[in-house]
């Protein structure tokens, strides 16, 4: 059995551009994998693309379900050990999955809690690595960078640790699903890491807004919705960090502010807001 068939990549669309289906395309050659399109309409007329397997949804069914979907997938293939998730909009060259996957296995022998290892993450505009706000560095080794939670794409994920932590939490649809999964695993004991050996180039949102100290990515409206309900879903959670539940709640006091006054579609964004708190409130 080569390398590479031991590897598995699970990438979700949402209208990819075509810069971004080729740069998918070139990893199709080489790994075995699963696209999980929850477009409109399919991009392709096929439930093959290169070595990788398409699944239409037919729908937007959330980030969440998309990946568990692709997960039910690659998992029923047993030589599959490590899953590689990566978002349309991450620019990886071709040796990239086996790479964070060599780096996955140096850090497990030295962490066998390790549940999930993501890359530096570089922003596509600014070229500047994204750094949190809330928490100071942590490093865990001069190359190796604890964090409480890390975004799914880039990230390496093995089939053991998955198969005891669980899959995605789908009720949430596209927000903090890869954070609730880190949280969950930290419960259990895991660590979720980021590696300074390797990097991503990776766009969070399309506009950004500053106010003083705040440097806010701005969402469509819709969005809004999932994030407010999603973060009032979590206050009730144990396993979730209290200094996340603080700030995170400040930025968004302060976001029904000034987002209805600086940003398009302001007022829009804010029934949105105001809609995710209602059902964040009553639903469970």
């Amino acid at each position: 059995m080569k390398e590479s068939d031991s590897i598995s990549i699970i990438v979700v669309f949402y209208n990819p551009s075509k810069i971004q289906i080729k740069c998918i395309e070139r990893l199709s050659d080489i790994y075995f994998g699963v696209i999980v399109d929850n477009s409109p309409k399919p991009i392709i007329n096929s439930d093959r693309f290169g070595k990788f397997d398409y699944i239409y949804n037919n729908a937007n069914l959330g980030i969440a379900k998309a990946q568990n979907i692709g997960l039910q997938r690659v998992l029923s293939h047993k030589n599959v050990s490590f899953i590689v998730f990566l978002d349309q909009d991450s620019v990886v060259p071709d040796n990239y999955p086996r790479d964070i996957v060599n780096e996955y296995l140096r850090v497990y022998s030295q962490k066998q809690n390790l549940a999930a290892l993501g890359p530096m993450l570089t922003d596509g505009i600014s070229d500047i690595a994204y750094a949190s706000k809330i928490h100071k560095i942590r490093y865990l080794a001069p190359d190796l960078i604890f964090k409480r939670n890390i975004i799914s794409s880039g990230c390496c994920i093995s089939r053991v640790v998955l198969e005891d932590v669980g899959m995605f939490e789908e009720n949430l649809f596209i927000d903090l699903v890869d954070s609730e999964w880190c949280w969950r695993a930290g419960a259990k004991g895991y660590v979720c890491c980021i590696s300074t050996k390797i990097s991503i180039v990776h766009s969070i949102g399309k506009k950004r807004i500053r106010i003083g100290p705040i440097n806010d990515i701005v969402s469509v409206p819709f969005r809004y919705f999932y994030q407010y309900r999603n973060y009032i879903w979590m206050l009730r959670r144990k396993y979730v960090p209290k200094k996340w539940k603080f700030f995170v709640g400040v930025k968004y006091m302060f976001r029904l502010i000034y987002v209805p006054l600086l940003t398009e579609n302001g007022f829009e964004s804010c029934k949105f807001m105001l809609k995710g708190i209602f059902y964040g409130l009553v639903s469970k």
